[in-house]
């Protein structure tokens, strides 16, 4: 058994966090050392990141859960129960149901709307933010599609199922990068896909992701981020890349990670190469070297000859 079919059954033991409406998650907690919380995409659950925790669980605490709605954690009849808010309560129930105080966060998608939330809402708790492949749904120009895509997505789980709806995304626009990187962990995700409640999905989908305010209308929010945040985006994940953009262009200590040839699951596509940027980020903010924006970049001239000289005051923006 190889270290991702051990980390893979370490998670799937899990314990059960009850959240205060009495939902409960099913939570993983593998290995030691700083703890780090992983917060999974729509498409995936607590297992999308079993190749992390067997590369990371020797230095680090992992800590993941299935989102109410996933199996094996409780799937909600009732609308209400799902929201983004919610979402963002759940991960604090779990960090507490562990007694963790504070941990690095790591949010793929879904799950990085939910950590960049939990940065704004209690940035008491975050330690560090690494929001992956997020801003689905947020770009301004395309939102009225993306809206009106999610109703389409519930529809075709209630009447196709979770298996046929897998398949779909699976050769969807920013998943075909998975096929070409990792054809094992692309046919992995079709068959997990199949294995979630479609009604989750479709609740999940429609009061979570469809009732969700936009990254960019919270941008005055993010002039304010209080916590180092890193966003990794693929470069032919068209849906997120001019979130990526404005998220850099607006919190003050982040950065952006651009991978090339990339779509929607870099910690698939390239595990190795995902993990070592989880790595280096969280010693980087462990050992307090991740800065801030010199706010002179942030001039748009070429040669710099409008900012002023060193001594003189930064205009505001």
């Amino acid at each position: 058994m190889d270290a991702a079919e051990l980390a893979g059954e370490a998670m799937s033991a899990g314990l059960f966090a009850e959240t205060s409406d009495g939902v409960r998650l099913h939570v993983t907690d593998t290995g030691s050392g700083v703890p780090v919380l992983f917060l999974h995409e729509y498409a995936g659950d607590h297992r999308s990141w079993s190749r992390q925790v067997a590369d990371l669980q020797d230095d680090h605490r992992c800590i993941t859960y299935a989102a109410r709605g996933y199996p094996p954690s409780d799937v909600p009849a009732d609308p209400s129960a799902y929201s983004w808010q919610r979402a963002v309560g759940d991960a604090l129930t779990v960090l507490d149901a562990l007694e963790v105080d504070t941990a690095h966060v790591v949010g793929l998608s879904m799950g990085g709307y939910t950590a960049l939330q939990l940065g704004l809402r209690h940035p008491d708790r975050v330690r560090s933010i690494m929001a992956v492949s997020v801003g689905s749904g947020s770009d301004p120009a395309t939102r009225p599609a993306y809206l009106a895509e999610t109703q389409i997505v519930a529809d075709q789980l209630r009447t196709r199922g979770a298996g046929f709806v897998g398949r779909k995304f699976a050769e969807g626009p920013s998943r075909v990068q998975l096929q070409y990187h990792n054809e094992p962990a692309w046919h992995e995700f079709v068959e997990q896909f199949a294995e979630h409640s479609a009604e989750g999905l479709a609740l999940t989908i429609l009061e979570v992701q469809g009732r969700r305010p936009s990254l960019h209308d919270l941008a005055d929010e993010f002039r304010k981020f209080p916590v180092p945040l890193l966003v990794v985006t693929g470069d032919e994940d068209e849906a997120c890349l001019s979130t990526g953009l404005m998220l850099k262009r607006t919190a003050p200590a982040c950065g952006l990670h651009v991978l090339p040839n990339s779509g929607h699951v870099p910690n698939l596509e390239n595990p190795r190469q995902f993990n070592d940027i989880v790595r280096r980020f969280v010693r980087s903010v462990e050992t307090g070297a991740w800065p801030e924006r010199d706010p002179r970049s942030r001039f748009t001239s070429q040669f710099g000859l409008d900012q002023p000289r060193s001594g003189e005051p930064v205009a505001a923006e």
